[in-house]
């Protein structure tokens, strides 16, 4: 009996050891797979990634090659020369973070890789006195003309990122470019990026917080209880910040000099029941019941139930685009659910802008490709975040084009030249 219960305990003991060897592999393999599934998703967010930015870049170099056509001032022209390169090296690396083992793209990489080549031409070109010719404006529309194409092919890419299902999504991308042409150019280019302080608040004292909830409440027509202190915001912009509604709404005060920085209700919007005119009026109407004054419109879109809204300072007859305020009106019942100021608190500040050319005078800069509309003095920002006193001028180009275009009011040289898209769900500009 002993002999049979000693071999029944081994037996027991064996399978029990069987069991935890199994559920050893069994917890190694779900761990194995778990990491396995991780690892995919990281790698595919990557290349959803590396995707979105390569459309982006080509969507910008796609903008920049239409104004091209109508720069017509070496100093824009070498402007507009050096974000092509940017925009064409940035794509490069995007494309070749991408999934393609093949050549498909060879192509599509080429005629990326040229656009920035083309852009050292002319900007070489141009800096040593030289002047686009009528076959490197063909050229620039023929480029444009590429640059749509796979601006709407990168749009419509929604692949599972296998080698096989990206090469397919990718097909049509791949014919569209099987006849692109040979162009061979070179040479380098540069860009710099500075950093701001803002100008409202320079020698303005801190403000204690208690203070900052007191302007905050004012500014939502509510008691300051209802408000709860959150985390500040440091870097250039230092904020107190708060919220109301279990969080819906949250409203940053700048600690110095104590104004409104931005404010923002994420409540759900229902349906539509405003238009975009009766959004603009209440909108100027926020603006002005909190002393907000000589507020310009310019431009808005509709986005899920909300119109925002633009407004730039106006100071005398010229409009100071750097200044800007945005408005944002929900359109189920007019309330205004987003305020942003940042703009206007950077930027503004007293300033002497006086002409010194006659608006005759810039409109020669203006390319005779262009149809001028009408015109009026603008502030506009420059590249190293600068200011530029301006001539706007509104013009019709080829095709259908909205062209605004942006002379100095010094130097009569070209600053700026922007394409006006207007839709049903507002007017803004690339």
């Amino acid at each position: 009996m002993r002999g049979v219960k000693t071999v029944k305990k081994r037996r027991i003991w064996g399978i029990a050891a069987v069991v935890v060897v199994v559920l050893a592999l069994c917890g190694t393999a779900v761990y194995a797979f778990a990491q396995a599934r991780q690892y995919k998703r990281d790698v595919q967010y990557g290349y959803k990634r590396s995707l979105n930015d390569l459309s982006d870049c080509i969507g910008n170099i796609e903008t920049t090659l239409d104004k091209a056509v109508y720069a017509n001032t070496a100093t824009e022209q070498n402007g507009l020369a050096a974000k092509l390169m940017r925009e064409s090296s940035m794509a490069k690396a995007s494309l070749s973070a991408l999934p393609v083992g093949d050549n498909s793209l060879d192509n599509v990489s080429r005629f990326i890789t040229q656009v920035g080549d083309f852009s050292m031409a002319l900007s070489r070109r141009i800096s040593a006195g030289g002047k686009i010719t009528d076959d490197q404006y063909k050229t620039i529309k023929s480029l444009e003309s590429y640059s749509q194409k796979l601006s709407k092919d990168m749009t419509d890419v929604q692949p599972e990122f296998t080698a096989t299902a990206f090469r397919d999504e990718m097909a049509t991308t791949a014919k569209d470019f099987s006849d692109y042409p040979s162009l061979i150019y070179d040479g380098p280019f540069s860009d710099s990026v500075m950093q701001q302080k803002p100008e409202l608040t320079k020698g303005k004292p801190a403000i204690p917080q208690g203070n900052a909830r007191n302007i905050a409440a004012d500014f939502l027509h509510v008691t300051q209880d209802k408000l709860t202190h959150e985390q500040d915001t440091a870097g250039n912009l230092p904020t107190y910040n708060f919220s109301a509604n279990s969080g819906a709404i949250r409203i940053s005060v700048t600690k110095a000099g104590g104004y409104i920085s931005s404010l923002s209700n994420s409540r759900d919007i229902g349906e539509g029941a405003l238009g975009y005119k009766d959004a603009s009026k209440k909108a100027e109407a926020f603006l002005d019941t909190r002393g907000i004054k000589n507020m310009k419109e310019s431009y808005y879109v509709i986005t899920d139930g909300i119109c925002l809204i633009n407004f730039a300072y106006l100071q005398g007859d010229v409009t100071c685009y750097p200044d800007l305020v945005k408005v944002g009106v929900a359109l189920d019942n007019g309330e205004i659910v987003r305020f942003e100021s940042a703009g206007y608190i950077m930027n503004h500040k007293d300033r002497k802008l006086t002409a010194g050319i006659s608006r005759e005078k810039a409109q020669l800069s203006v390319s005779p490709k262009l149809t001028v509309l009408q015109s009026k003095k603008a502030l506009i920002p420059t590249p190293g975040l600068g200011e530029a006193l301006t001539y706007e001028f509104l013009c019709t180009g080829t095709g259908k084009d909205r062209v605004l275009v942006y002379i100095n009011a010094q130097t009569g040289y070209e600053e700026d030249i922007l394409i006006l898209q207007q839709s049903d769900n507002g007017v803004l500009t690339k």
